[in-house]
Parts: C-alpha cells; sequence; structure tokens
C-alpha cells in the first residue's frame, strides 16, 4: 500500500496482469489510481499556465428493455455529432478549446443500464458569464439534436447535459458533491471506487452480488455488460493533448500500467492457497482493495471475514520474513 496526495492506495503485488480495466478488478484500480493522477497533474499545469478547464457530464434517457450496446452506441455516436461540423469548430475558435479527455462510466439499476460520460474539455482562456452561458446551451441543443438523429430520446434540459468550470484549489478543485476522493483526477478516472446512486449497482457491485447471492439475473448482466465493453476506451485523451500537457511524461498503455511494480510498502503477505480461495469470490478483489485502502490490516482482516476466507494464510510481512513462519499448503 501506498500514500498519494494525503490517500492511500492499494494493489496486489506478484501476480500476472491482463490490464483490462473494464473487467479485472485488480487491474482495474491500478490503472485508474494513475490515470487519475495523471488527470491531475495534466490539468493542474494547464490551469497554472493560465488556461481554464470545464468539467462536462453527458447522459442518455434509459429504459430497462434499453440493450447495453445499444446504449454505448448512441452514447458515442451522439457525441461525435456534437464534435462535427461548423458550430464545433467555431467554437474552437472562439473559446480556445485545446482539447479533451473524456471517461465514459455504467450503473444498472430499476431503469436497466445507465451509461454516461464525464468528459474534461480544456481552453486556453477562461470565458465571460455570458459566453459560458451561451457555451451551454450550444452544447445542449446539439447533444438533444445528436440524440434524436441516433434515434434515442432526448430527455430534459439540464440532465442530460451539465456543463461546470474546474477552478484551482488544493491539488485540482473537487467537482464537489460527487468525489469520492479529493481530485479532479479521481472523479473522472476511478470508476471503480464510486458509489452508485441508490437503487444502482456498478458493474463490480454487480460482480460482488453474484459472489454472495449467485442470482442468474446477475451473471446475466456481467456476461452482458462484458460483451458491451469489449474494444472500447474507458478513459482516452484527444489526440495530441497528452503531448500538449505531459511532454516530460511517457503514455503508457493500460497494460503497461498495469504490469508496473508500484514500488509500495507491503501490509500483507497471502499465501498461494489463500489467494487461489479469494480468487473463487466474485468481487473479493475489489472489496479488499477498498477495505485497504480505508482501514489497512484491520480493513483486509473484516473482509476476509465477511467472506469466509480463513486468516491462517494472511502474514505481516515481519511473520513471512521469519524462516519456518509461513505454511505455503493448507494444513
Amino acid at each position: 500500500m501506498g500514500t498519494k496526495d494525503g490517500r492511500n492506495t492499494a494493489g496486489f503485488g506478484g501476480l500476472e496482469t491482463c490490464g483490462r480495466i473494464w473487467l479485472c478488478p485488480v487491474c482495474s484500480a491500478k490503472i485508474r489510481v494513475r490515470r487519475g493522477d495523471q488527470i491531475a497533474e495534466g490539468v493542474g499545469r494547464h490551469i497554472d499556465g493560465g488556461g481554464s478547464a470545464w468539467f462536462l457530464t453527458i447522459t442518455l434517457p434509459h429504459e430497462k428493455g434499453d440493450a447495453l450496446k445499444d446504449s454505448f452506441d448512441a452514447l458515442t455516436q451522439a457525441w461525435r455529432y456534437v464534435k462535427t461540423g461548423r458550430a464545433y469548430q467555431d467554437e474552437k475558435k472562439w473559446f480556445g478549446i485545446l482539447g479533451e479527455i473524456k471517461a465514459v462510466e455504467v450503473t444498472h439499476g430499476d431503469n436497466g443500464w445507465h451509461p454516461h460520460a464525464h468528459i474534461l474539455i480544456l481552453t486556453s482562456r477562461n470565458l465571460e458569464f455570458d459566453e459560458f452561458c451561451s457555451w451551454v446551451a450550444r452544447l445542449d441543443a446539439r447533444w438533444a439534436k445528436g440524440l434524436a438523429k441516433v434515434g434515442w430520446s432526448t430527455g430534459r434540459p439540464g440532465i442530460r447535459l451539465v456543463l461546470v468550470p474546474v477552478e484551482k484549489g488544493k491539488g485540482i478543485a473537487a467537482y464537489v458533491a460527487k468525489v469520492q476522493e479529493k481530485g479532479l483526477g479521481n472523479e473522472i478516472a476511478r470508476a471503480d471506487m464510486k458509489d452508485a446512486r441508490p437503487g444502482n449497482r456498478t458493474p463490480f457491485g454487480i460482480l460482488a452480488d453474484f459472489g454472495n447471492h449467485a442470482l442468474a439475473d446477475d451473471v446475466e448482466l456481467w456476461w452482458e455488460y462484458e460483451q458491451a465493453t469489449a474494444g472500447r476506451s474507458a478513459i482516452r485523451w484527444s489526440p495530441g493533448l497528452w503531448a500538449k500537457l505531459m511532454p516530460d511524461a511517457d503514455d503508457l498503455s493500460d497494460e503497461e500500467i498495469a504490469a508496473e511494480d508500484e514500488g509500495s510498502a507491503a501490509i500483507a503477505y497471502l499465501a498461494p492457497w489463500t489467494w487461489r480461495r479469494i480468487r473463487t469470490i466474485p468481487g473479493a478483489e475489489i472489496a479488499i482493495l477498498e477495505a485497504v485502502e480505508r482501514s489497512g490490516w484491520e480493513g483486509l482482516l473484516r473482509v476476509l471475514i465477511r467472506y469466509r476466507v480463513s486468516a491462517a494464510g494472511v502474514y505481516t510481512p515481519e511473520e513471512w520474513a521469519t524462516p519456518n513462519e509461513v505454511e505455503l499448503e493448507p494444513l
């Protein structure tokens, strides 16, 4: 476990990695922590240099029968419509739009799948209030028209699209109401650690519920999620933006980030048989990481007790380093 910008971050070491940000709780947490830090760093540099940033959230109406793949496609195609044509080119010129960082998320609830996107738009200057209001109206009108063009309901103004300015504060100022850990980078990147609204579940929440209750409906939702996210980017910087904001940093792939040695301090070692048991429980890995980030060693033990995993194969670093203290196979 390590500490960055005042918050704890946890991960598993000594494992083969897959780099699947959508599907793997272990790799997702590691990738999203790094992506969040990169976003905070890049946007912080931009604001320090006199630029401005704007936090945009777009969503679309949804019903229980809507297939997740169709919803994802509508979200992508309607946003593409917003960014094409003369209107967007005019806005790039008027406001000095340099690019964007887009993160796509999804939850599931009584009304079915709810995909949405958070988009950071970076501009070379700040906007006057009347300019800001005009821009919001233009974006909202094009978003509604884009949804209609792909055959989707346009939803309601004030909900389907929300735009707020980003201000520099401690680190990067929070998008206040929704940030679970302080920092704009986390709000954009860490979909794995956000609480869904009451009545909704995140995909990893669905996976954890399947592990706890083994309901066929949950595994069918997970399979649909697997298929719908295949080949999609979760977090994307627009072309050329990374080079402008982070010229001195390597733009690593998800797979490269997942495979990195974190270099953090170990708080516990797990015997191979304990890890194999954890791996059989859907949702256990992400629950462990979240608990360790909050409560360290005590959090780890609480999760193991919850999932009925014996703590006999869990060792402190001191125990692990002591000869004859570790049982690598269950007794």
